[in-house]
C-alpha cells in the first residue's frame, strides 16, 4: 500500500491509534437514530446542489426513471429514502421529465416484481424503462453499512444509462466506501447531476414579457369560484400522498380581505425539508410549438416556490398519457409580500406532440406559508388549429 503520511507523522498517528485503542467502545446508536441522521444529510444537502444548466429547446426532454436503491442491513429504508432525494434532485431541473413521484415507480416495480440491483442486467432495466415508463435513462444502485462500522460509512453504488443509445451510454457508474454521510449528496448525487446535464454552449434564453396578450385565460387562476372546498379547474387532492384538500393546501379566503379567495399552502419542516409541497391544476389544451405566456402572483413568508408547466401527449393507441415536456419556472421576490412572475414557454418535443397540460405550484426547503392567486395561461401566437376543448379533460382512452 501506497504511503499517505510523511514519515514524521507516523509516530504521532500511532500514539493517537494507541490511546484510541484504551477508549471503551462508542455504543451503537439506535437503528431509528441512525436512518434520522441519514435521511436529514441526504435530503439538506441535497437542497444545496446547484442546479445544472438547462437544455435548449431544441434538444428534446428525456424521461429520468430513478429507482430505490437496494440496501439489504436495513429492509431498503436507506435505499428509499436516497431514491427520494435523487427524485427530488431531478424534479428541481428543467430538462428533465420524471414520475410525478416515487408511488408511481413503487407501483410498477411492485407489480412487476421489479427490484434493480448493481448486479442487475441492462437489458432488464432497459425493458423496465422503456416498456415500463417510456423512458430513455434509468438511475439505480446499492446502499449498504460498510461490514464491521458502526458509524455513517457506507458502501455505494450508482448506476446511471441511457437507453436511447445503442448499445446502452453509460452516463455515471460507480461504487465508492464514503467517509461520511455527506458524501453521498455532496460528492456522488452532484456528480450524477453533472454526467446529466447538457453540453456546454446549449443554454436557452428566457425571458420575461410584460405585455398582456389577446387570447382568453386556459385556466381557472382567480380562485373565486369552486365546490365542496375545491376551486374550480383544480385538483380534489394534494401533495406526494394525494391528501384531499383542507389541511397542508387550502382553498380559502385572503387574510384581511374576505371577498378575495386563493390558495394557500402551509408547510411543516418535515415536509418542507422533505418531498415539499405540490398542488395540480386540471388537464387545459395546448398545442406543440406554440408559444405561451405564464403569469401569476404569489407571496411567501420563507419557504422558496416553484411552477411547473407540464406537457402531456397519448404516447399508445390504448391512450395512456404521458409527460413529455416540462418548463420550470423559479419565483423569486422578496418575502412578506405579493410578487408577479410572467414568463414564457413554448412546449415541444422531438417524437411526441405535446396536446394537454397542467400547471404544478410547488414550495419547499423552508417551513412557512405560501399563497397563490391570479394564475393565467394565454397564447401569445395564433396558430393554424386551435385546440379541442374538451372542458379542462383529457380525452377517454379508446
Amino acid at each position: 500500500m501506497q504511503r499517505l503520511w510523511p514519515t514524521s507523522q507516523m509516530g504521532e498517528m500511532q500514539a493517537a491509534s494507541a490511546l484510541t485503542a484504551r477508549r471503551p467502545p462508542r455504543p451503537r446508536l439506535p437503528a431509528l437514530v441512525l436512518l434520522f441522521r441519514f435521511a436529514v444529510a441526504i435530503l439538506s444537502a441535497i437542497a444545496m446542489v446547484p442546479p445544472v444548466a438547462a437544455s435548449p429547446p431544441s434538444l428534446p426532454q428525456k424521461f429520468v426513471v430513478p429507482f430505490d436503491f437496494q440496501s439489504t442491513f436495513d429492509d431498503g429504508r436507506y435505499g428509499k429514502k436516497l431514491g427520494e432525494a435523487i427524485w427530488k434532485a431531478l424534479s428541481r431541473e428543467k430538462h428533465f421529465l420524471i414520475p410525478e413521484s416515487m408511488l408511481d415507480v413503487r407501483d410498477y416495480c411492485s407489480a412487476h416484481h421489479f427490484r434493480p440491483t448493481p448486479l442487475t442486467e441492462l437489458k432488464t432495466v432497459e425493458h423496465a424503462v422503456r416498456q415500463g415508463f417510456d423512458g430513455q435513462i434509468a438511475i439505480w444502485g446499492s446502499v449498504e453499512r460498510a461490514p464491521g462500522a458502526d458509524r455513517d460509512i457506507y458502501d455505494l453504488t450508482i448506476k446511471c444509462y441511457d437507453f436511447s443509445h445503442s448499445p446502452p451510454k453509460k452516463l455515471y457508474d460507480t461504487s465508492a466506501r464514503t467517509k461520511a454521510v455527506s458524501d453521498i449528496p455532496h460528492l456522488h448525487v452532484r456528480q450524477l447531476l453533472a454526467a446529466l446535464s447538457p453540453p456546454p454552449g446549449h443554454l436557452p434564453k428566457t425571458k420575461a414579457i410584460a405585455q398582456e396578450p389577446p387570447s382568453a385565460n386556459l385556466v381557472s387562476g382567480d380562485f373565486e369560484q369552486g365546490a365542496a372546498g375545491v376551486p374550480t379547474g383544480w385538483d380534489q387532492t394534494a401533495g406526494q400522498q394525494r391528501e384531499p384538500l383542507g389541511n397542508m393546501v387550502q382553498w380559502t379566503a385572503e387574510q384581511g380581505n374576505a371577498k378575495n379567495r386563493l390558495i394557500r399552502f402551509t408547510l411543516d419542516r418535515a415536509t418542507a425539508e422533505n418531498e415539499g409541497l405540490m398542488y395540480y391544476s386540471d388537464f387545459f389544451p395546448l398545442e406543440d410549438g406554440v408559444t405561451y405566456q405564464f403569469q401569476c402572483r404569489w407571496r411567501s413568508d420563507g419557504p422558496h416556490v416553484k411552477v411547473f408547466i407540464k406537457g402531456y401527449a397519448h404516447i399508445s393507441e390504448s391512450g395512456a398519457r404521458r409527460e413529455v415536456y416540462r418548463s420550470q419556472q423559479n419565483l423569486k421576490g422578496p418575502d412578506g409580500q405579493w410578487n408577479t412572475h410572467t414568463e414564457t414557454f413554448t412546449p415541444r418535443h422531438g417524437k411526441y406532440k405535446p396536446q394537454w397540460a397542467r400547471i404544478m405550484l410547488y414550495t419547499y426547503l423552508k417551513p412557512g406559508k405560501v399563497e397563490f392567486d391570479d394564475i393565467v395561461v394565454k397564447q401569445l401566437a395564433a396558430s393554424n388549429e386551435p385546440p379541442a376543448n374538451n372542458h379542462g379533460r383529457p380525452p377517454a382512452s379508446k
